[in-house]
C-alpha cells in the first residue's frame, strides 16, 4: 500500500547542497520566497517530560558523587507510567536498606530446619498417605520410616489401611509370608491398584488369599502368568502319604483353600525395589519337602506305625487306628522348620516380632480412638439434626403465622405417613424442598411461600361459589346440586382425599383452579365420579322398584358403569362443552332405566325359572343360589366382564354363565369386550 501511494503521489523536485543534503526546490509558480524562519528545517519533536526528570536526576546524582563510579543506566521500561513514577521516587537511603537487610536475616533465622527428632514425632502422627508423601521427599526422611510408625498410622486412622494391617497380621502371626520392609508396608496401607497388572482397583488386601501382595482376581489365578497354582488333594499321592497333609496343614504354608484344592503360590517374586514378597513355601516346594530325607523318614514311620497299629478284626477299626498312628508319628514337625529355614531361606522368628508387637500394642490404643472418633461424630450428628429441627420448626412455625386464619390449621395439617410432611399436596410441593435442604432457607422464603398459599387457598371462594354453572340447564344445575352438597365449605374442600394420607390438591388441581377450569377442578375433586347424579336425578318409582332386588350399594355400581360408559372424556377434555355434557347426561339416564328395566326382567326370568326346576339336577342349581345372590353379582360384581355379558346376552346365556363354571371359562377365553 505504501509503494502504489508513493506511485500515485506526485515528486517534488529535490536539489542536492554543497554539504550534500536533500533541498527541496521552489515551485515556478511560486509568487515570492518563503521568510528566512520558515525555510529553516522543522524543529525537532519535544523530549518527553519523564525522560527529561530522569536525566536531570541522574546528572544531579553524578554531580554530587564524581569520585564513585557508575555503573551503566539501565534500559528503560516500556510501561510509561511506570518508568515516570519510578524516576521520580526519591533515593533510598542507607538506614533504609540496612533496615530492610536486618528483617531479612532474622527471618532466615527463623526459618532454621526442624530437628530430626521432632520430624520423628510428627511422622508417627501423620495418615498412611501423608506419611508415603514425606517418605519420598528425600532418603534421610524414608530411613525415619519404621514399621511400627506404618502400623500405628493405618490402625489409628483406619480405613483400607487398617483392614490391609489385620489382613497382614494373620499372616505374620503364622509367619507365611516374607517380612515387609516398612516401606513396603507403606506402600501396602496406600495401595489403590494391582501391583502387577497396575489396571484393576484394589483397595486393600483380599481376605484369604493370603500372599501378603497387592493383586486382583485376574491375575491370581488367570493369565499368561497367574500368581497361584491349584495344588489338587484328589490326587492319590496326598491321600495316600500323610506327610503331605502335614505339610499342607503346617502354619507356615501358606494358601487359598478352594473346592478344587489348594492355591499355592507358584514362584517367589520380588518387587521393583528388589524385596522378595509374598508366601515362603510355593507349589513346587511342597513335593521337594516330601522326597527330601526328613520326609522319607517321616513317611517311613508313618507307614510302620500304621502297620503295627493294624491289628483289630474289622477293617474300620485297623483304618481307624492306623491314620491314629501316623499322627502320633507325624506330631514331630521340627523337620519342616528346619527344611524352610536352612533349604527355603525363610526369615527368622524373630524378624516377626517388631510387626506382631507393635500391632498388639496399638490394637487398644486404636479402637479407643475409633470409639472416640465415633462418639464424636455421633455428637455432631445429633448436634446437626438437632440444629435441622430447630431451624425447621422456626420455618414452619414462620409460615404457619402468615397464612390466613380460616384455612391456616387444614394447610399445614400434618401427614401420618413417613415420606411426606403435610396431608396437602401442592403444600408438600412447596414446602418440601425447604425442608429437606434447610440451607436453602432466606429470610424471606416463609413470606413468599405463604403468598402463595393464601393466593391459591383465596382463589377457593370463587370455585365454592358455583357461579359458573348455570340453573336452566338439567345437567348443569343437577351438577351444581351435588358440588354444594359435596363441598359446602373449605374443609370438605381439604377432606377430598385420594387416599389416607394425602387430598386432592395437588399440582394437577392447581393446574385446573391457575386455567380457570373450574368443573374440571371440581370433577378431579370427586375422581371424575359424579355418578350420584343419576341417583339424585332418577325417578323415584323405578329405584323403588329396583330396590326389590338390588341394595344401595348395587344401585351406586350401576350408576357408576353407566356414568363411566358416558362420560370417560371427562379425564381427557380440555374444555367445558355444555351441549356434550347435557347430551350424555340424558344418555346415561336413559342407559340406567335400560339396565334396571333388564334386572327386573331378569329377576321374574329366574322367578320362573325356579318355579319351573323340578330335575335332581336343576334343583341342585337352585339348592345354593338366590334370585337376589345372581342380581347382586351382576350389578355389583368385582368383575365387569359379568356386567358386560348381561347386557349383550339373553337369559339363558347369563343363567349358564352364572351357574356353569366350564362355559364361563369357555366365554372368557373367547375374550368378549368389556365394559
Amino acid at each position: 500500500k505504501r509503494e502504489a501511494h508513493r506511485s500515485m503521489t506526485p515528486r517534488t523536485p529535490t536539489t542536492t547542497t554543497t554539504k550534500g543534503k536533500m533541498k527541496t526546490a521552489k515551485h515556478p509558480n511560486d509568487e515570492a520566497d518563503l521568510p528566512e524562519e520558515d525555510s529553516k528545517p522543522p524543529a525537532k519533536r519535544p523530549r518527553r517530560k519523564a525522560a527529561i526528570k530522569s536525566e536531570k536526576l541522574i546528572a544531579g546524582m553524578a554531580e554530587e558523587d564524581d569520585d564513585v563510579e557508575k555503573s551503566p543506566a539501565k534500559r528503560p521500561r516500556r510501561n510509561k507510567n511506570k518508568a515516570a513514577l519510578k524516576s521520580e521516587e526519591p533515593a533510598k537511603d542507607d538506614t533504609t536498606d540496612q533496615v530492610n537487610n536486618s528483617k531479612k536475616r532474622s527471618s532466615k533465622e527463623r526459618s532454621a530446619p526442624i530437628p530430626v527428632d521432632a520430624m520423628v514425632n510428627v511422622m508417627e502422627f501423620l495418615p498412611p498417605r501423608s506419611l508415603y508423601n514425606i517418605a519420598l521427599t528425600c532418603k534421610s526422611l524414608r530411613e525415619m520410616v519404621t514399621t511400627k510408625m506404618v502400623v500405628q498410622s493405618a490402625l489409628i486412622h483406619g480405613g483400607h489401611a487398617k483392614k490391609t494391617m489385620e489382613e497382614l497380621y494373620n499372616m505374620m502371626k503364622n509367619r507365611s509370608i516374607h517380612v515387609p520392609s516398612p516401606l513396603r508396608l507403606l506402600r501396602l496401607a496406600n495401595g489403590k491398584r494391582c501391583e502387577f497388572c497396575v489396571n484393576k482397583s484394589v483397595n486393600s488386601l483380599y481376605n484369604g488369599l493370603n500372599i501378603g501382595a497387592f493383586s486382583c482376581w485376574d491375575c491370581l489365578a488367570k493369565g499368561d502368568d497367574p500368581l497361584t497354582k491349584a495344588w489338587k488333594t484328589s490326587w492319590a499321592r496326598y491321600w495316600r502319604n500323610p506327610v503331605y497333609q502335614k505339610i499342607l496343614n503346617h502354619p507356615r504354608v501358606a494358601f487359598r483353600d478352594k473346592s478344587k484344592g489348594k492355591f499355592l503360590w507358584i514362584q517367589d517374586r520380588m518387587d521393583a525395589h528388589g524385596e522378595k514378597f509374598g508366601p515362603i513355601v510355593c507349589w513346587e516346594d511342597i513335593d521337594a519337602m516330601a522326597e527330601c530325607a526328613d520326609g522319607k523318614n517321616a513317611t517311613a514311620a508313618a507307614k510302620a506305625a500304621s502297620s503295627v497299629a493294624a491289628n483289630h478284626a474289622s477293617v474300620a477299626a485297623n483304618y481307624v487306628a492306623g491314620r491314629l498312628a501316623e499322627a502320633n508319628a507325624l506330631s514331630n514337625i521340627e523337620w519342616i522348620d528346619r527344611y524352610l529355614t536352612d533349604t527355603l531361606g525363610a526369615p527368622p522368628v524373630e524378624e516377626y516380632s517388631e510387626f506382631i508387637e507393635a500391632f498388639a500394642d496399638i490394637t487398644d490404643r486404636a479402637r479407643r480412638i475409633a470409639r472416640e472418633k465415633e462418639n464424636i461424630k455421633r455428637d455432631k450428628r445429633v448436634k446437626k439434626q438437632e440444629n435441622r429441627r430447630a431451624t425447621t420448626d422456626k420455618f414452619l412455625a414462620d409460615v404457619t403465622a402468615l397464612i390466613d386464619e380460616p384455612f391456616r390449621e387444614k394447610a399445614v395439617e400434618r401427614s401420618s405417613s413417613s415420606y411426606k410432611t403435610f396431608v396437602t399436596p401442592f403444600v408438600e410441593d412447596l414446602m418440601g424442598p425447604y425442608l429437606r435442604a434447610v440451607s436453602s432457607i432466606k429470610k424471606n422464603t416463609p413470606t413468599e411461600l405463604s403468598k402463595e398459599i393464601n393466593t391459591f387457598l383465596r382463589s377457593l371462594d370463587e370455585l365454592l361459589a358455583m357461579n359458573f354453572l348455570s340453573d336452566d340447564d338439567a345437567f348443569e344445575s343437577a351438577a351444581k346440586a351435588f358440588f354444594v352438597e359435596s363441598f359446602p365449605n373449605m374443609d370438605a374442600v381439604f377432606n377430598a382425599r385420594s387416599y389416607y394420607s394425602s387430598n386432592r390438591l395437588d399440582s394437577n388441581f392447581r393446574g385446573f383452579m391457575k386455567e380457570n377450569c373450574f368443573f374440571k377442578a371440581l370433577c378431579y375433586l370427586k375422581e371424575y365420579d359424579l355418578s350420584p347424579m343419576i341417583l339424585a336425578t332418577e325417578p323415584s318409582a323405578s329405584l323403588a322398584k329396583a330396590s326389590n332386588y338390588l341394595n344401595e350399594s348395587s344401585l351406586k355400581r350401576v350408576a357408576q358403569r353407566a356414568w363411566k360408559k358416558h362420560f370417560d372424556f371427562l379425564k381427557t377434555e380440555e374444555s367445558f362443552d355444555s351441549a356434550k355434557n347435557t347430551r350424555g347426561f340424558q344418555e346415561t339416564h336413559n342407559y340406567f332405566g335400560q339396565v334396571l328395566a333388564k334386572l327386573d326382567e331378569y329377576s321374574t326370568w329366574l322367578d320362573a325359572k325356579r318355579e319351573a326346576a323340578k330335575s335332581e339336577e336343576e334343583l341342585r342349581v337352585w339348592q345354593n343360589r338366590s334370585d337376589r345372590a345372581m342380581l347382586q353379582d351382576v350389578a355389583n360384581g368385582y368383575d365387569p366382564r359379568v356386567f358386560s355379558y348381561f347386557m349383550t346376552h339373553d337369559f339363558e346365556l347369563m343363567f349358564k354363565y352364572q351357574t356353569d363354571s366350564s362355559f364361563r371359562y369357555e366365554q372368557m377365553r373367547l375374550g368378549f369386550e368389556q365394559v
